[in-house]
């Protein structure tokens, strides 16, 4: 009976969930912004050496020690966010009439963001952090992108005539 009502709601429940989750990295968020230093986005983006060992150095242990939790929950939040953009590309894709395959295109974006998390965590171990940096950042822009692009064609397009 609860598993007909979750079935029957899915889009509720994945935004729940996405709510949920959403609050817990604004906490871990709020921790790292705290320490004097930024949020975890501009960190994603940092894209060099010298900015991330900056954005580190800022943070201090605790900041890092926020940064580094805040990427291990992303893993989680990859999986909330990466259902509920695709139930709602899903549900488009149908208004529109196209491929069944459509929805699989936000995979791109969760995939970008565990290969953005891992070089991140890198970064944070000061493993090779040039290259990591650079890593997290491509990873980084390749999701936003995606994200960006699965979200506009669930906002706007054209409905099957």
């Amino acid at each position: 009976m609860v598993s007909d009502r979750i079935r029957a709601n899915r889009l509720a429940v994945a935004m729940g969930a996405f709510g949920v989750y959403t609050t817990m990295m604004l906490l871990v968020e709020r921790r790292m912004r705290q320490t004097g230093g930024p949020g975890i986005i501009p960190f994603e983006l940092a894209g060099n050496a010298s900015r991330a060992e900056g954005m580190m150095t800022r943070w201090g242990r605790d900041g890092q020690r926020a940064a580094r939790l805040s990427l291990w929950l992303d893993f989680g939040y990859m999986a909330t966010y990466g259902t509920l953009v695709g139930l709602l590309v899903d549900r488009a894709r149908r208004r529109r009439g196209h491929p069944a395959a459509v929805p699989a295109i936000v995979i791109v974006a969760v995939a970008a963001d565990a290969t953005e998390g891992i070089s991140l965590l890198k970064v944070l171990n000061h493993e090779s952090v040039a290259a990591y940096s650079r890593r997290a950042q491509i990873a980084a822009l390749i999701k936003f992108a995606v994200l960006a692009g699965t979200l506009g064609y669930a906002a706007i397009g054209r409905d099957r005539p």
